[in-house]
């Protein structure tokens, strides 16, 4: 992207953006925004019910002669068992886990989340030696952004647990099988950790949105950049993009989205009229590094 693009910039067109760098509140959004996501305000709503069934439902395939994979439950603190035990009955509340009696077996792990929450992980490294590696091209993140020469107004969308709103295909749910120290259960929808997750998950964006790859939409797993040269343009091709999202059952989470803004933040990177530059926020710690003043600070 250069300066010297020709670029729609006409005032009236900046009357109706914002282009600060936080994310836009909802109710700073301009009407004619508003009135999109208003149409699609579905598509914003959290899932009350599993994905559909669709030709990308997640496969694991394994090496041949294999014996089904069973690793033993690590040891939990109680503090973490006690939360283990509240995270499982609200998978099994929403559906995206049942009860399993599969041979399979693997544990589970908590990491801490930056907000002191806890992320719930299964352990797959075991399965994943042994399935059958899937070659899906995951695209380079700088050859994405060489497709934003010359645009002005972006938005960005956030699928919600983008992962789980996929499906396990049915004779492979019971390799996702984990134990805790209390009870035995398999994944319906796709869990993080599985080595062919990410391929999956690329190759159905890849599919849905194919017409419109390279020409206004940017497709990074669960992140979605919308860009344009001309505030009209940007209003359609939003709408198209969350049409396209209703369409296929995906959801999105509104408090991670940006729309119609002239700077965004997409994949650690700054991106807007100017150019593409590193993400401040990405750097600041290698900013504030101290000087170091001894031979030893320097090692």
């Amino acid at each position: 992207m250069t300066k010297n693009c020709y670029i729609y910039q006409a005032w009236d067109f900046f009357v109706h953006v914002i282009s600060d760098e936080q994310p836009i509140q909802e109710t700073n959004l301009p009407p004619d925004i508003s009135q999109i996501l208003s149409e699609f305000a579905h598509v914003f709503d959290e899932p009350t019910k599993l994905p559909p069934t669709r030709s990308h439902d997640h496969r694991i395939p394994l090496l041949p002669n294999q014996p089904p994979v069973n690793t033993r439950p690590y040891r939990y603190p109680h503090y973490q068992k006690n939360e283990i035990e509240k995270l499982v009955k609200e998978f099994l509340q929403s559906g995206i886990i049942r009860p399993s009696r599969s041979p399979f077996s693997s544990p589970v792990l908590l990491i801490k989340k930056s907000d002191g929450s806890w992320r719930f992980c299964v352990d797959y490294r075991a399965l994943n030696e042994i399935t059958v590696k899937d070659k899906f091209p995951i695209l380079v993140i700088d050859e994405l952004l060489d497709e934003l020469h010359c645009t002005t107004f972006f938005s960005k969308l956030d699928l919600r647990s983008g992962y789980h709103q996929i499906r396990v295909q049915h004779d492979d749910i019971p390799k996702t099988a984990f134990r805790t120290h209390d009870g035995h259960y398999e994944f319906v929808v796709m869990p993080f950790g599985l080595t062919n997750a990410p391929a999956s998950f690329q190759s159905l964006m890849n599919d849905i949105f194919r017409p419109h790859l390279r020409r206004f939409i940017l497709v990074f797993f669960d992140d979605i950049l919308i860009y344009s040269r001309t505030w009209e343009d940007h209003l359609l091709q939003l709408k198209q993009v969350l049409g396209i999202l209703s369409d296929n059952q995906l959801y999105v989470k509104l408090s991670k989205c940006q729309f119609g803004v002239l700077s965004v933040g997409y994949l650690g990177h700054l991106i807007s009229s100017e150019g593409v530059a590193v993400d401040p926020a990405k750097i600041q710690s290698v900013q504030n590094w101290s000087v170091p003043t001894s031979p030893k600070q320097s090692q």
